[in-house]
């Protein structure tokens, strides 16, 4: 379902740097890569065309480098969409982080971050302080990082320039490379390839010469790049990269009448234990809400699953519950430090140029205070207990679902399309209980309770929804408007009171014009959280009626279909050897007393 809007976060970004950020910092690496069966054909071509039309190719010396690619046994680098590379060349060793996603379709145009290190080896990271090993660090964690492949290449290269005006416009490459697996043990790959990488902003004029070069040289567009040639030379199968920056699913599982409760929470949890594995890097990240954001929600569906079906789940399942829980109040504060970093900037925008730098002091409060919270986040995820939930989840799942745990266990065993009805109608009463007793003068408090019954009442349909069709989404649509309003309310309110507090013991960087930029931030996100409580009544009104009398009766209707099916009408009544009767009773069928 959709999600409240997410604007961008004004967190300060590394430094660009144009050109291919070979000095170090970040910068976007713009390259056309060629296939070149014959490096001898290229290489006659460049030697006949020093000028070409307004261009002049000159020769550069040529490199020896030696490539090494590394990751997490677990690919977190590779999920955060980057591939760690190690080069040395001529004594130099670099570090960069490449991204794995193209920005355009016909070009390669990536983000690439690079560090030079002081010493060889993967250690050396430990203790780069730079934009590669500060985020090698924060996504790895207590993971190692191992090899994965090796590249020796041997690179001629050549100076692209632009006569008029007198300008590097970008360099061509001609590589033989090899590639060998870390350990060494299988034989080398050889590719040889030309690559045409832009310098500077404008790369229309290496893109012609790129387009000349496939044409006389009968190259071709290469389908791959060099890391992922590598990941097949070493015979390597990375997880399957994500849709970057896409919203986080629920499990879409549906219910029919053989599908066990015990079952079908099991396949929920595996299927969002890899979303976790998915999500988890990006959001160790830290670059933009949006990934944290993502993790929280797979997060909140796993709590979902556990409180929800807690009866159909095993003892040692159940009690991953705390553990979760700890991490959803620390992921829950990194992303609440978010969304005052947001307002405080939007705020900022709208004020006039000249009072702007009064919000500057706390806009730097705001940051620094997420970067603590950042850092306990990391420190949480990273804790032992944290860990060995992730890591034995699985197996455990694996086990609670084998024919003898269900046959010893049954609610485990109990049909899901029986047990999903109370469990829903259950969180509905809590939800109208305080829903109902909402007025326009009612308190944050009273509000905030709706607002948590809403979002349980929705992860809940969502695990559920596939099976229910319309009634479900249109459940959820109406749920979905009220938690937005409810979920706007909160965060004006709890940025309003944040402000007050914060005012009364101001940091003493903080000056009387930040102090009175931070009373009118106040003011106006108090007015906007009453504001919203006035318009919480129409969303509730659509839920209570025929939307939830819609999904009633289409819960019914299918749970009634499996009490069928497990007693079919012909024998319901049929008497057993001792002559008492069968008689259905709800969804099961149970032995009742003899009648006299």
């Amino acid at each position: 379902m959709p999600q409240r809007p997410r604007q961008p976060v004004a967190v300060p970004a590394p430094a660009a740097a144009n050109g291919g950020g070979h000095a170090g910092g970040e910068a976007r690496e713009v390259e056309w890569q060629l296939t070149a069966p014959d490096l001898g054909v290229v290489r006659r071509w460049l030697d006949q065309h020093p000028r070409l039309e307004r261009l002049s190719i000159e020769p550069l010396p040529a490199q020896q480098l030696h490539d090494r690619y590394l990751d997490t046994e677990d690919w977190r680098l590779f999920r955060a969409g980057f591939a760690l590379r190690l080069r040395e060349e001529a004594g130099r060793v670099e570090a960069t982080l490449k991204g794995l996603f193209s920005a355009r379709n016909d070009v390669a145009d990536r983000r690439e971050i690079t560090e030079r290190l002081s010493e060889r080896g993967a250690k050396a990271l430990a203790h780069a302080t730079g934009p590669v090993g500060s985020r090698v660090r924060d996504v790895a964690g207590v993971m190692r990082l191992r090899p994965l492949f090796e590249v020796r290449t041997a690179r001629q290269r050549f100076l692209v320039r632009n006569r008029d005006p007198d300008v590097d416009v970008g360099e061509i490459a001609l590589d033989e490379a090899r590639f060998t697996r870390g350990n060494g043990r299988r034989r080398p790959m050889l590719l040889t390839r030309v690559e045409l990488e832009a310098i500077g902003h404008d790369s229309a004029p290496l893109e012609r010469l790129a387009n000349r070069m496939r044409t006389e040289c009968g190259l071709s567009r290469a389908s791959e790049n060099k890391f992922a040639v590598g990941l097949r030379a070493a015979s390597l199968e990375p997880p399957r990269a994500a849709a970057h920056g896409r919203d986080a699913e629920p499990p879409a599982a549906v219910m029919d009448a053989s599908t066990r409760a015990g079952e079908f929470a099991a396949a929920a949890l595996r299927s969002l234990h890899r979303e976790w594995q998915a999500n988890e890097p990006p959001a160790r990240l830290g670059e933009g809400p949006e990934p944290l954001h993502r993790l929280r929600i797979t997060a909140r569906r796993m709590e979902t699953i556990l409180s929800f079906f807690c009866a159909c789940l095993p003892a040692g399942v159940r009690k991953s519950r705390e553990t979760l829980k700890s991490l959803l109040d620390a992921l829950g504060a990194v992303r609440d430090a978010d969304i005052r970093l947001e307002a405080a900037s939007s705020f900022r925008n709208s004020l006039p140029e000249a009072d702007r730098r009064g919000l500057d002091p706390l806009l730097r409060h705001l940051q620094s205070e997420r970067a603590q919270v950042r850092s306990r986040m990391l420190g949480a995820l990273d804790a032992q207990r944290s860990r060995e939930w992730l890591d034995t989840l699985p197996d455990q799942l694996a086990r609670s679902t084998s024919a003898t745990t269900l046959a010893s266990a049954s609610s485990r065993n109990a049909a899901a399309l029986s047990v999903v009805p109370d469990l829903i109608r259950t969180r509905y009463r809590k939800l109208r209980k305080f829903a109902r007793r909402l007025t326009a003068e009612s308190s944050m408090k009273e509000f905030h309770a709706v607002r948590v019954r809403a979002k349980k009442l929705r992860y809940a349909l969502e695990l559920v929804a596939p099976t229910y069709s319309k009634p479900a989404n249109r459940m959820l649509a109406a749920l979905n408007k009220l938690q937005s309003r409810l979920g706007t309310q909160h965060d004006s309110d709890t940025i309003a009171r944040y402000l007050t507090q914060l005012a009364t013991e101001a940091p003493p960087s903080f000056t009387a014009a930040t102090l009175f930029l931070m009373g009118r931030m106040a003011e106006v996100h108090a007015r906007q959280a009453a504001r919203t409580g006035a318009r919480i009544r129409g969303p509730w009104r659509k839920l209570r009626r025929r939307r939830w009398k819609a999904l009633r009766l289409r819960m019914e209707e299918l749970r009634d279909g499996v009490a069928a099916t497990r007693q079919p009408a012909a024998t319901a009544h049929a008497p057993r050897a001792d002559g008492k009767l069968i008689v259905p009773t709800g969804a099961w069928a149970f032995p009742a007393a003899t009648r006299h």
